[in-house]
This record gives C-alpha cells, structure tokens and sequence, in this order.
C-alpha cells in the first residue's frame, strides 16, 4: 500500500502561491521539504512541474487532463487519482503531493499526512492551501526558528482505488 503526503508552505492568509511564484521564501523550509520528498515520487501538476526544478532522486508523477500529449524522460504523466498512485507505487512506497492548488485538492481525500509549514506571511494570493477537514489531527509540531512544520494525520483517508475516474 502507498502512502501519500502532502507538504506545502503556507501563509497566515492560506496563500501558497501566485500561480507563478511562491511570493517567499526561508531557506531552512526549503532545506527541510527537499530533505523530505528526495529520492520519493512526487505528484504535481503539469503547470507546477513545467515551473519547477527538479529535486534529487524524485520521480515526478505529473498529473494533467492529457496525458498523452506528454512526454519527458523519467516523469510519468496520468489523468487520474489511481493512476498517479499506480505511478508511486512502481517507483517506491511513499508519495509526495507537492502541489500545487487543485493536485493538493484533487489528492486530499486520499492523503494519509500533511507536512504544513506555516510561515508567518500575510500575503495574499491567488492559490491556496484547501482546508483538511475534520478528520485530520496534528500528530507533531517541528519547531524552526521562523516557521513551524505541522505534521497532520489523516484519520479516515479514501481508497484511491474508489477515486473517480
């Protein structure tokens, strides 16, 4: 079985970015959310990947409306929640949701923790961290010097096998 994890940063405000940047940024969040996901899967959408460098030893599981149009060498594009994880799972046993807005939404449901940095900006921005739910409890906190990282545990995750196609 995979285990999926979100991991963002997230202002006071929600924000966790402008579409196009992170609007921030703390060198010891960046250290310890690389730390986290290298060497693992990570699932992202395609705008999000397209944006990004890659982190050592990851597997970008991209997620896109046309994964057939899509072609790069060691990525895999998919369409759908049980596909990604289908991808995670033939690359190791635990994935990473690294964003961003609606990869985070689309993939909450079925997450079993979520890594939240919660930085002390107030910016707003146009894409935010969706809301956990009430079936989420934080399980530790990782105190830095100007953020924490929120670890949540995801009491009644779904079955990515039951996701819609």
């Amino acid at each position: 079985m995979v285990e999926l994890n979100l991991i963002a940063g997230v202002a006071r405000t929600g924000a966790i970015g402008d579409g196009e940047t992170i609007p921030w940024h703390y060198d010891a969040d960046e250290r310890q959310y690389k730390d986290r996901v290298a060497d693992h899967p990570v699932v992202v959408g395609r705008k999000t990947h397209q944006g990004m460098t890659r982190i050592r030893g990851t597997h970008p599981v991209v997620v896109t409306g046309s994964p057939e149009e899509y072609e790069e060498a060691d990525a895999t594009f998919v369409s759908t929640v049980a596909d990604a994880v289908e991808a995670v799972a033939a690359e190791g046993t635990t994935g990473w949701v690294i964003g961003g807005q609606s990869i985070y939404a689309m993939f909450l449901p079925y997450a079993d923790r979520a890594f939240v940095s919660e930085l002390p900006e107030r910016q707003v921005a146009s894409r935010v961290f969706p809301y956990l739910g009430t079936h989420w409890s934080v399980e530790r906190r990782h105190a830095y010097d100007q953020f924490d990282v929120v670890e949540y545990r995801n009491e009644a995750p779904l079955d990515p096998a039951d996701a819609p196609a």
